[in-house]
């Protein structure tokens, strides 16, 4: 009587080691960028040369510092908000007056609140440090406005969680 198991047992032997293979080639040697040696990594480098390129800028600047003039007026620009500035212009001289009446800072908060939503909605991080200036204005107006209270926690929440200052604004010159 033959044994049947003894081939089967030989064929799956011989079926294991033939998908096992060699060792893998190092990837060193498949990458058409490696150097000669073989065990030098490859480094692009962006800007200026350097070894440490330390914090990079995003969402408002590499510190909490406030961006110069120049710089503020070139991320402003990003949006257009002529005919809101000039709203902000008169209703801020009004509400600074002595004897403002309340609706006076009302509508200086609304203005300040409706550049404050197009900076927040402008599509661009850069903007927000400008959006949480103008809610801040606004409560600074109105004190009770839920919305650009709400607003303030959020962009703050937002540079908190990412590890970074909360930027703080110059006035508008």
């Amino acid at each position: 009587m033959r044994k049947p198991f003894i081939p089967a047992a030989f064929l799956s032997a011989l079926f294991l080691t033939s998908c096992g293979g060699g060792a893998p080639a190092p990837s060193a040697a498949r990458n058409a960028n490696a150097t000669a040696s073989g065990n030098a990594q490859t480094s692009i480098q962006h800007g200026p040369s350097s070894s440490n390129p330390g914090v990079t800028a995003s969402h408002g600047g590499t510190t909490g510092a406030a961006p110069s003039a120049a710089d503020a007026a070139s991320e402003r620009a990003l949006v257009d908000t002529k005919e809101l500035d000039a709203r902000i212009k008169s209703a801020a001289e009004k509400a600074r007056a002595s004897g403002a009446s309340a609706s006076d800072k009302k509508a200086a908060a609304d203005a300040y609140l409706a550049r404050g939503n197009v900076y927040w909605s402008g599509g661009n991080p850069k903007l927000y440090k400008y959006a949480l200036a103008d809610f801040r204005k606004v409560l600074a107006y109105d004190p009770s406005n839920d919305e650009a209270k709400q607003k303030i926690d959020t962009i703050v929440g937002i540079y908190q969680s990412m590890g970074r200052p909360v930027p703080e604004v110059p006035d508008e010159p």
